[in-house]
Parts: structure tokens; C-alpha cells; sequence
């Protein structure tokens, strides 16, 4: 037989704190914990920006230039502080002769293994809030993060420019690779061999 006093206390406790919960103090409480969430994503795509990158042949100082799609993917930005996460996409890469393309993605890159490479970056500070930024205003971010290319992943330091248009922030950013730290041995082609040192601008609109 049930016991009529428990089940009835259980009932008066559960009302008890849905009253406590729809409560005028408790609905503020959360009415201030929405407006203090301040974080905002911005989010990348591959049409909107390009990869350009740069490598000088070795002894012969001859410039094999290349470029590809802008990054995918998104930045966590609360007030000041930054999260990246974008992938660029490997296969698109081209350096406007075929065979050297097909050198460059299948022999050293291997695309079909890797497709992409990977840049994260946490905890970057900005000088200044996105949110306080003016219209315009080119802001300098110097920038810490892991860059994974052909299954290996290393720190990688640069530096990016950034301005916010509307409800858009574009911009772009410059870093060096070195190819040894991610691929088993420097790209040679028609008898030259490529400097370990890669220069890459990647240009980019993201919108929040």
C-alpha cells in the first residue's frame, strides 16, 4: 500500500522548485548568464579567401610560386580572446604547370593520404576586442599555433592583419613553413632542389 504522507510531500517538494526555478530571481539569473555570453563565431570558407605560397629552388634561386582556396573552418572570439580552427584544402594547390603539380601532390604531399593541412590556434589575445574595433581600423595579430601538414604536426609563428566590415572580418596572414619538419625529404624538380624554407600568405573573409 503506498503511503499516502510520502507521495504527497514528493509532490509538494516538486512544485516547490518549479516555483523556485520560474521564480523572478531565478529567470534574471539566467536572463544575465545570456547577455554575459559574449563569445561569437566567425566562420571561414574556402571560396572566400586564397592560399598563396612561395618557394625558392636551391642552389639556382629560381621562385616557384603556387596558390590554392582559402581556409575552411571557424574562430571562437570572446572579446579579446581567439580560438581558430581552419583546414586548407591540399588538392587545390597548383602552381600552373601540370606535371610539377602532379610532382608536387602525389610524391611529396601525398593528397590522397593527407588532403589537407590544419592550423590551430589557442588562446591567441588580441590587442584590442572585435567588438571595439572600428570599422576599418587594420589591427596587427601576431600569432602562436600547430600547423599539421602531411601527418605531422608543428608550432608555427606569424603574423596576420585583420579589419572588421560590417558584420565581416577579412584580412590575411604570413608565416613560413619548413618542409623537413613535416615532409621526408625537399622537392626536387627538373634538377633543382626546393630551400627548406616556405613563404605562405593566406588571405581570408570570414563572417560573425
Amino acid at each position: 500500500m503506498f503511503n499516502t504522507k510520502i507521495i504527497l510531500s514528493t509532490i509538494m517538494v516538486v512544485v516547490g522548485l518549479n516555483a523556485l526555478a520560474n521564480s523572478p530571481a531565478a529567470t534574471q539569473s539566467k536572463t544575465t548568464a545570456i547577455a554575459n555570453n559574449t563569445e561569437k563565431t566567425i566562420t571561414f570558407k574556402s571560396t572566400d579567401g586564397k592560399t598563396e605560397f612561395t618557394a625558392v629552388g636551391k642552389p639556382a634561386m629560381i621562385k616557384i610560386g603556387g596558390e590554392g582556396e582559402g581556409p575552411e573552418g571557424t574562430a571562437k572570439v570572446d572579446k579579446d580572446l581567439v580560438q581558430l580552427d581552419v583546414k586548407v584544402n591540399l588538392e587545390k594547390l597548383s602552381t600552373k604547370i601540370d606535371l610539377r603539380d602532379e610532382h608536387m601532390k602525389n610524391k611529396y604531399l601525398e593528397v590522397a593520404k593527407y588532403p589537407v593541412a590544419n592550423l590551430v590556434i589557442k588562446d591567441l589575445k588580441l590587442k584590442e576586442s572585435l567588438d571595439g574595433l572600428a570599422l576599418d581600423k587594420d589591427l596587427e595579430v601576431p600569432f602562436k599555433g600547430d600547423l599539421t601538414l602531411h601527418g605531422k604536426t608543428q608550432p608555427v609563428t606569424g603574423t596576420a592583419v585583420i579589419k572588421k566590415q560590417g558584420t565581416q572580418i577579412i584580412g590575411s596572414a604570413d608565416f613560413t613553413i619548413k618542409i623537413m619538419e613535416h615532409l621526408d625529404t625537399l622537392p626536387t624538380w627538373a634538377g633543382i632542389k626546393v630551400a627548406d624554407e616556405v613563404k605562405v600568405k593566406v588571405s581570408f573573409k570570414g563572417a560573425m
